[in-house]
């Protein structure tokens, strides 16, 4: 697996102090511009790829840099400090070259320096993109040894690079855990998470099924699961041993909250206050820190969150959060905005950990769907939650399927269809709000006898309101 060294310097390390701490190293190597990114190569006297490295970025939330590298690293780091990453071949040369680098860099600017784990030269080989581990014609496979894996920009490049045309997979090994950002990614039809075992194997750290490398579309599962009553179909396709762990019997809680909101204009709410929202009715606390990628390394601030959006122009938009570091509830999540004509759709999704499920706000719900309903920030909302970490992080175990707690609707969407039609499907509403801000609340647990029913149950509520919906 590739090798990860991040050095974290109390003084900006632009190019002349990385050249400079590079001829420190050795004098033949060479700093090079990637073509197509804006990352630096070193190179030795023969043009080999020895390391990638990523230009300085600012940490304004150092909280993030402990929840993701831990707390030790950052000891005696000013208030304000720079995150270098380099990401070298794994040999004994990428390896040296690494460290030698970011141990100057941390000598002559001050800081100190972090390192992943032991790298696996077994599947490496040059490709097209400096994160890359290996390519195939239709996949891209990036290797991580880290304890958390982050959503990071090396991953975010390697998705913008083969929009459209290449997968991510994203290899760990079986103590790795992901944030809920690459979680997210991997679960999707974009992504794969692969698991190299300790027999040397690989499998899937989403299902447990083993898969193998195919030089068309990257590490596929043996059978790969499809359709309803897949397992039942496919009684031999049995999970990687230890995967059903019962880890769910232990864990704590991870509630999930997505919400959508429709903004008329440019005089709308500014993006990021229905995070907020969402996050003090869950977590206790507002967000920290926000970033493109993580971690999300700049202070939460809803004006930079427009200005960022705005000089995107109609480009979509993917942007990470996370909740301040031991104060109130563990919280991640990321924001997507898309333009609609002259329209802009804000998506959130947010994610909270608990050490006991009797600690969960279940009854703050009513409370948050009303505030958002408030402020023109409700289209649609859905609740749900599963046995997970309490840091929010995933770990590759069967943790069981979610449970649904209940989904919303706002009041445009109820004034559309109606409150006779909008109470009559198969789950009862509760109305919240006042007036023109009235908003249902359709409280599907309260319902459901099991994690499959309410499924069931939240499944048959959304495909009634899609109907009943006009247009």
């Amino acid at each position: 697996m590739s090798y990860d060294v991040v050095a974290l310097v109390a003084e900006r390390p632009d190019e002349p102090a990385i050249i400079n701490a590079l001829r420190g190293v050795d004098p033949e190597l060479r700093l090079h511009r990637h073509k197509d990114t804006g990352v630096l190569q070193i190179r030795d006297g023969d043009g080999r790829l020895l390391a990638t490295l990523e230009p300085g970025r600012p940490v304004e939330a150092a909280g993030e840099v402990e929840r993701l590298l831990g707390a030790e690293v950052v000891a005696g780091l000013p208030d304000r400090f720079w995150w270098t990453e380099t990401r070298a071949r794994p040999d004994e040369q990428g390896r040296e070259v690494a460290h030698r680098l970011a141990d100057r860099l941390a000598l002559t600017l001050g800081g100190a320096v972090w390192t992943s784990g032991a790298a696996d030269f077994g599947l490496w080989e040059e490709s097209e993109h400096p994160a890359a581990e290996r390519a195939a014609a239709r996949a891209v496979l990036v290797a991580q040894d880290r304890d958390v894996v982050p959503f990071s920009s090396w991953l975010s490049d390697a998705v913008a690079t083969h929009a459209g045309r290449k997968t991510l997979q994203v290899l760990t090994p079986p103590t790795a855990r992901l944030t809920y950002g690459v979680r997210t990614f991997l679960a999707g039809p974009l992504g794969r998470w692969v698991v190299r075992g300790q027999d040397g194997g690989h499998y899937d750290g989403l299902t447990g099924l083993a898969v193998h490398w195919d030089h068309t579309y990257g590490f596929l599962a043996d059978k790969e699961p499809s359709g309803p009553n897949w397992a039942a179909r496919e009684p031999g396709a049995a999970p990687e041993p230890g995967f059903l762990v019962g880890f769910a019997e232990g864990a704590g809680t991870q509630v999930v909250v997505d919400v959508s909101a429709l903004h008329p204009g440019p005089a709308a709410p500014r993006p990021g206050r229905a995070a907020e929202i969402v996050a003090e009715h869950l977590a206790g606390h507002a967000p920290a820190a926000w970033g493109p990628h993580e971690p999300a390394l700049r202070e939460w601030d809803r004006e930079r969150i427009a200005r960022f959006a705005a000089e995107r122009g109609p480009r979509a938009s993917i942007l990470y959060l996370a909740g301040p570091l031991g104060r109130g509830q563990p919280l991640a999540g990321q924001i997507s905005l898309t333009h609609r004509g002259g329209r802009l759709l804000e998506r959130v999704s947010i994610v909270a950990g608990f050490e006991e499920r009797e600690s969960v706000p279940f009854g703050a719900l009513p409370d948050l769907v009303r505030a958002l309903a408030a402020e023109g920030l409700l289209e649609s909302l859905r609740v749900r939650h599963v046995p997970g970490h309490s840091d929010t992080t995933c770990g590759p175990v069967w943790a069981g399927p979610p449970t649904p707690v209940g989904v919303a609707i706002g009041p445009d969407r109820l004034r559309a269809i109606g409150l006779g039609r909008a109470q009559a499907g198969p789950v009862r509403g509760t109305l919240v709000g006042e007036g023109e801000d009235r908003a249902l609340w359709y409280p599907v647990v309260q319902d459901a006898a099991s994690p499959l029913k309410g499924l069931w149950l939240m499944q048959r509520q959304t495909d009634y309101l899609a109907s009943a919906s006009p247009g």
